[in-house]
């Protein structure tokens, strides 16, 4: 599959990967852990490290794309697969899934599945590092009962009123609706930051369903 192609084919993806989200079950997070997962798409320059891994992107030659993983050298044609499992960093368990879609002299692309699993996060509410060297955007999705937190977040749902969904933890105007976003960002582990933007789905006394994006930050 050439660029071209490949980014033809996105609008596409994305709307198969947005139907199947709202397909499965609202998530609820296994006790003290906190686990993103979804789709992916890497680019990675050559010479530089895919983001979290010991996969090092070597550069072109004229077998394929020439990558080194935990030192040890393979050659990549479009198609071969490029997993990983690991820790990057203490607590982070990362899962990649990936196959390699197109590489040049300059950059190689894969794209394909990714989950992190985080296991003992603290949030604290701090800015995101946008310059963290390992980026991961994963769709998520919540079901919080009255009283709880929004996994990773400082964020309580305090329950129904006449004016939306009531939430603690929220800077200014506590109040959504249908629709209505709840943006949050901090640190949840060493090294680990967090910044979601989700949307209220529904609401009602005793429960909150939200949707949207997660973007998790890797700072080894």
């Amino acid at each position: 599959m050439n660029r071209r192609a490949f980014f033809a084919w996105l609008p596409l993806l994305a709307l198969l990967a947005a139907g199947a989200i709202s397909c499965l079950p609202w998530q609820r997070q296994p006790e003290g852990q906190l686990v993103y997962a979804g789709p992916t798409e890497q680019g990675t320059p050559a010479g530089d490290f895919l983001p979290g891994t010991d996969i090092q992107y070597v550069g072109l030659t004229d077998q394929g794309a020439e990558v080194l993983i935990g030192g040890q050298q393979a050659v990549k044609k479009k198609g071969d697969s490029l997993d990983w499992d690991g820790h990057p960093l203490p607590g982070v368990t990362l899962n990649l899934n990936q196959r390699i879609v197109w590489f040049t002299e300059q950059k190689l692309h894969a794209a394909g599945t990714a989950r992190l699993a985080l296991e003992g996060t603290q949030p604290v509410a701090m800015p995101f590092p946008e310059e963290a060297p390992a980026l991961y955007k994963l769709p998520t999705t919540y079901n919080v009962k009255r009283g709880e937190t929004i996994p990773g977040t400082t964020i309580t749902y305090v329950g129904s009123s006449e004016k939306g969904a009531e939430l603690s933890g929220v800077e200014g105007y506590p109040h959504r609706g249908i629709a209505d976003s709840i943006t949050w960002e901090g640190k949840l582990l060493d090294g680990v930051f967090l910044k979601v933007t989700l949307r209220v789905v529904f609401f009602n006394e005793e429960q909150l369903q939200v949707a949207g994006l997660a973007t998790i930050g890797l700072t080894p």
